[in-house]
């Protein structure tokens, strides 16, 4: 069934287009994410497909209500649009004592009761953590009609969408299947327009040298000599003039081959980022990071209590939980070195948090990367490219820019500075979609120790190979994947229990066996060693 449909649409501020497309239509049980780089106008689309904005040009038509979540900054209200009339559901006076996390989830209940056909939702996932972020997943999964969803979180946009709308260039290019599915789709494409640029480029460098050639070629078709007779001459210059006019002719089509070539432009190519890892110097010791026994309580609430975990060099982890949970709290008390938290003399430390502090308001973004950092200019301007910062844009000051470029100066200036230990605090907040993906190429490609707090569950799967959960009883540093935390912390619990029995049932076979004065020296290293890693697989067993 036909909900939505526009045609001929345009939008554009002041000489920019901002969009134009010729056909986009949403059917009911459309799951649509639309995605592009911040600025290129999703939201715009959005709000002229919702009717809060008017095109330039074309029309859209609903067949049904409409109900839209805001982002939490576009007015503190939720609404309903009914045919043409919206309604608006004031909800300020509510929320206005608030969190972040409780005015969003109080938006999306509003927009959901509605039960309008077509659900439109901008950013709803931000101030939410993971539970909240799960429990919209299975509301938009569940809902009756279609979702048009603008998000950054991938995950979301993997789990729910069936098709992709990408807004790039002016132009909105529509994909079957979810956010992999997509970016698969693009790889694809991308390769085909290097193949085509290949064999264009050269084609066009044959066919010039060809022409060249040629063109040479009859420039020296010999005249006449001097002492050859009349007769003799005429014919030599007759014969000449055939061979030039044939030469010139193949040339001349030479020539319009190459004109009626189709051209290709070369496709986008970002470059590279190498750390020099001499930059960072040698991490001494088997730990980095050593917490025992911390504990933090605020305003009456514990955080985290009897906390231990140390964190080795080179590891990547992910501190996880939900919100007010004290991941933000622990890493300040990491870069402070708080009571019962060290740091390796050979670390030095650098702390991106969400307050942006380490930004000079005053100086451009290169400056406040460069005064910071030992690598080279050209190792800075390509980061910075890589951040999707063009030559122009790194000589903004700081106090222009919009939060998501602040966000991603104060990255940069992180991870070119002068350190070996990370410390990130929700490093996704505010980035588009193409900045992640650059953000997670550069962070696995740093040669250093990164801890870092994030609810964004694709970035923790990409870059963490280590997890420390703050919601659980047991708060253990979790080696492994995030998949694989999940996949331990889902393992049914009987399962876990028939596992304990078995282990304990070795150990005491083993301990039994080993205390036996008749065992050879060989066989008593062997049982020495299934014990120990008996005891190994029953201690991380505990610790689920």
């Amino acid at each position: 069934m036909l909900l939505l449909e526009a045609r001929q649409i345009e939008k554009s501020f002041g000489d920019r287009v901002i969009f134009e497309a010729k056909k986009l239509e949403v059917f009911y049980g459309d799951r649509i994410g639309i995605v592009g780089q911040n600025g290129v106008g999703k939201s715009t689309l959005m709000h002229v497909l919702a009717g809060l904005t008017q095109p330039d040009a074309g029309q859209v038509n609903w067949y049904g209500s409409t109900a839209l979540i805001q982002q939490i900054d576009q007015g503190e209200e939720a609404a309903e649009t009914t045919g043409h009339a919206r309604r608006m559901w004031g909800i300020s006076h509510i929320h206005s004592q608030m969190s972040g996390g409780e005015t969003v989830r109080l938006k999306i209940a509003a927009a959901l009761e509605q039960q309008a056909p077509l659900l439109f939702a901008d950013e709803p996932t931000s101030h939410l953590d993971m539970t909240g972020i799960r429990q919209l997943e299975e509301s938009l999964l569940a809902y009756d009609g279609a979702v048009i969803l603008i998000s950054h979180d991938r995950e979301l946009l993997d789990t729910i969408c069936t098709r992709i709308w990408e807004v790039e260039d002016g132009k909105i290019s529509e994909y079957k299947g979810n956010y992999s599915d997509y970016r698969e789709q693009k790889e694809k494409k991308r390769e085909r327009e290097w193949f085509e640029y290949e064999e264009y480029r050269k084609e066009k460098e044959r066919l010039t040298q060809a022409f060249t050639e040629t063109k040479q070629r009859a420039s020296e078709i010999r005249k006449a000599p001097k002492r050859m007779g009349n007769s003799e001459a005429r014919l030599h210059k007759r014969k000449a003039n055939g061979k030039r006019e044939k030469v010139e002719k193949a040339a001349l089509a030479m020539e319009s081959r190459l004109a009626r070539l189709e051209k290709k432009e070369k496709p986008k190519e970002l470059p590279s980022v190498k750390f020099d890892v001499n930059h960072y110097g040698e991490q001494h010791g088997r730990t980095i990071i050593q917490v025992q026994k911390v504990t933090r309580r605020v305003e009456g609430k514990t955080l985290f209590e009897q906390l231990s975990f140390s964190v080795r060099p080179g590891q990547k982890v992910a501190i996880i939980g939900g919100n007010g949970c004290g991941k933000s709290t622990l890493l300040s008390m990491i870069y402070s070195q708080a009571d019962g938290i060290s740091v390796s003399p050979s670390s030095r430390v650098g702390y991106f948090s969400q307050s942006l502090s380490i930004l000079d308001e005053n100086k451009s973004i290169w400056n406040n990367v460069r005064e910071s950092s030992r690598h080279s200019d050209t190792t800075i301007r390509t980061a910075l490219a890589r951040m999707l910062f063009t030559n122009d844009e790194i000589h903004k000051t700081v106090s222009v820019l919009s939060g998501g470029e602040r966000v991603k100066t104060a990255l940069a200036k992180v991870f070119l500075g002068d350190y070996n230990v990370l410390l990130l605090d929700e490093p996704t907040n505010f980035l588009d979609i193409p900045t992640q993906e650059e953000l997670e190429r550069i962070l696995l490609e740093f040669p250093g120790t990164i801890l870092f707090a994030s609810h964004d569950r694709k970035f923790i799967q990409r870059l963490a190979d280590a997890v420390l959960c703050l919601d659980e009883e047991k708060l253990t540093l979790f080696s492994g994947t995030y998949q694989e935390y999940l996949e331990r912390k889902n393992k049914p619990k009987r399962g876990r229990e028939e596992e304990r029995m078995v282990l304990e049932t070795r150990l005491t076979d083993l301990i039994g066996r080993l205390s036996s004065p008749k065992l050879e020296q060989a066989e008593k290293e062997e049982m020495e060693r299934a014990y120990r890693e008996t005891l190994k697989q029953l201690r991380e067993l505990d610790r689920e």
